[in-house]
């Protein structure tokens, strides 16, 4: 209990993690991702979630908000805190979240969304059920070949390799469904294009979340939602004060250096939080 009394102190004396955004940080890239992380709330009867997101270039983590529920609402609220920055994104990567997605037009009606890849496939893995049944495999495959090879055709040879697909599978109303699908998401599969460097998946939040799970496993569960808020609070602007070590590629730029000192305003001094 001393330490827990401790912990909360210290945790009460940072500050709020989006006005800190707000007062400190205006260089933000044109790429961002999204997600949800569910957690356990002893005083709820059901999961509470972490809307958060990142800056994709500076792997920095502006604005958080905890909701009960994904919902189009809580995900218009969590925009509204991301709006207040004055910031208007050029590319937003998710996965296949409607509420996410209407939510971020309302805000930023220019916006370009790109659905995360490997999201969109494991969706029709599921639809074929090819991991357990072989019959769908090699329609599969196909799926997969255009779209890891989507970043090297042009619009036309990609419709024809769809064509292509159509012509041999149209009989097939399942495969059908699944082609009809791919063509209603077309614009969102694509617009990653005429962006540099844009990622085709939400990798990147992912390997946040598992980060982040690791933590709440150990945890198993916030008492209330204050303590979840707080806990949150700390452990996000923590994580942008902590030194990149393991980046590489592209991103190799960012090593030794933390997330809020690639977004923060010129000549500010940031405080010693940590």
């Amino acid at each position: 209990m001393k330490i827990w009394r401790i912990c909360y102190e210290e945790l009460k004396k940072l500050p709020n993690n989006n006005q800190f955004t707000f007062n400190y940080c205006n260089r933000f890239s044109s790429v961002f991702v999204f997600d949800g992380k569910y957690f356990n709330v002893a005083e709820s009867k059901h999961n509470w979630v972490l809307l958060w997101g990142v800056d994709y270039f500076r792997h920095d983590i502006l604005v958080f908000t905890i909701a009960p529920s994904e919902n189009y609402q809580n995900w218009s609220r969590f925009f509204f805190h991301f709006r207040l920055l004055n910031h208007h994104p050029s590319l937003l990567v998710c996965d296949d979240n409607i509420n996410l997605k209407m939510a971020a037009r309302k805000h930023f009606p220019a916006v370009k969304i790109q659905t995360c890849y490997n999201h969109f496939k494991e969706n029709i893995r599921r639809d074929l059920r090819v991991r357990s049944d072989d019959f769908y495999k090699p329609f599969m495959k196909r799926i997969e070949s255009i779209l890891d090879s989507s970043n090297k055709l042009s619009d036309e040879t990609f419709n024809k390799w769809l064509w292509t697909l159509y012509r041999d599978f149209s009989n097939d109303s399942l495969c059908l469904q699944i082609l009809t699908n791919i063509e209603k998401y077309k614009a969102e599969l694509l617009a990653y294009r005429n962006i540099p460097q844009a990622p085709l998946t939400n990798n990147i939040i992912e390997g946040l979340n598992g980060h982040l799970e690791g933590r709440l496993q150990k945890l198993r569960s916030f008492q209330t939602i204050k303590h979840a808020r707080l806990w949150f609070n700390g452990y996000i602007l923590k994580r942008r004060f902590t030194k990149f070590t393991d980046c590489s590629g592209k991103f190799r730029y960012l090593r030794g250096k933390i997330g809020v000192q690639m977004t923060k305003k010129e000549r500010v001094t940031l405080p010693l939080l940590f």
